[in-house]
């Protein structure tokens, strides 16, 4: 996956390359969206709902294919399955914030808007499952 961090532009420039969330690590696509230390937060959320313990993988593909492999055994399959575009949407437009606007939101503001995005992206993929967010908050343990 490619999206425009900084890292490509250090080639041919100096300009300062760290992460605009932990500000200690290169931003790059894996960094920003696997590994940075607030990043690996918002995905421990749901990991820790599901049980699962694991290693993220060093690349975002190779996280996608393990992703989906761990959703093929849910019964909510779907959700599931859009829960890593929610979280990269949520990290990207907090990340862009940061370094464009010089803003930024709290952590717990981040992981709130995280599953306001989900609940809203998951009514509108799958509007037969409508509920209510108390409802779906409820059933993230058995997505």
């Amino acid at each position: 996956m490619y999206l425009p961090t900084f890292s490509p532009i250090f080639i041919h420039t100096e300009l300062c390359s760290r992460c605009f969330f932990c500000e200690i690590e290169t931003e790059t696509t894996n960094h920003l969206f696997l590994h940075c230390r607030v990043t690996q937060k918002l995905w421990q959320v749901f990991l820790n709902l599901r049980g699962i313990s694991w290693s993220m993988p060093r690349h975002t593909s190779d996280f996608l294919a393990c992703w989906n492999r761990e959703g093929n055994t849910s019964c909510h399959k779907e959700r599931w399955n859009i829960v890593p575009a929610c979280i990269w949407w949520t990290i990207w437009k907090e990340r862009n914030q940061r370094c464009f606007e010089n803003k930024s939101i709290p952590f717990q503001s981040l992981k709130l808007n995280r599953l306001i995005t989900l609940y809203f992206w998951c009514n509108h993929v799958l509007p037969k499952e409508m509920e209510a967010i108390t409802d779906f908050l409820d059933s993230l343990g058995g997505v």
